[in-house]
């Protein structure tokens, strides 16, 4: 460690083993300049002892310095989940990624961009199968409505055209050949047959 380093790590001692020793709140100003308030370091100069003035305001310095430090470390104990702002966990996404032997070796960015992938997805199609849920008048998402969802958009079909969806059941679909005719006067009669022979 460096010197300062190590001056760092005694104060922070001397601090926590000391309970009357009290962070010194910060008031705005980097203790450049001097307000005219007579604080301990005004009385220790005029009492003439300089040595105890220089170490007080080192150590008020040094403190301010400690209390910042630990703000910074607080400001980067994020996760890296909460810093890309995703929902689902980049942790176990990159630990099936190497389970997976897709590749000796796996960045953090790849599983990073495949994790936002996955959750736009899903995102997409809860949106889907909630509005087709609220067409119905329903409050719950099925798989039923999962598959309406999936469907009845052109790129989640093609992109999901070979999944099957337990429960999902099938698009109503009448193919036309298997509509009614509608008359146009060319039967005998009027009357409606329902089959050409």
């Amino acid at each position: 460690m460096s010197r300062p380093e190590e001056e760092e790590a005694q104060l922070d001692e001397e601090m926590a083993d000391d309970p009357d020793v009290e962070e010194p709140e910060d008031d705005g100003d980097d203790g450049d300049e001097d307000d005219g308030d007579e604080g301990e370091e005004g009385a220790a100069t005029a009492a003439g002892s300089s040595g105890a003035a220089a170490v007080a305001s080192s150590s008020k310095k040094a403190a301010k310095g400690i209390a910042k430090d630990k703000d910074a470390k607080e400001k980067k104990a994020r996760s890296l989940q909460d810093r890309c702002n995703l929902t689902l966990p980049i942790g176990r996404i990159t630990k099936q990624l190497k389970r997976g032997g897709y590749a000796k070796r796996v960045a953090v960015g790849g599983s990073v961009f495949l994790t936002s992938v996955i959750e736009y997805v899903t995102a997409e199609i809860l949106e889907l199968a909630g509005n087709a849920a609220k067409d119905q008048g329903k409050n719950r998402i099925l798989p039923r409505h999962i598959q309406l969802a999936i469907r009845s958009d052109e790129e989640l079909n093609k992109y999901m055209s070979n999944v099957t969806i337990a429960g999902g059941g099938v698009i109503p679909n009448v193919h036309s050949q298997f509509l009614p005719r509608k008359s146009g006067g060319k039967d005998a009669g009027g009357v409606e047959m329902s089959q050409e022979f």
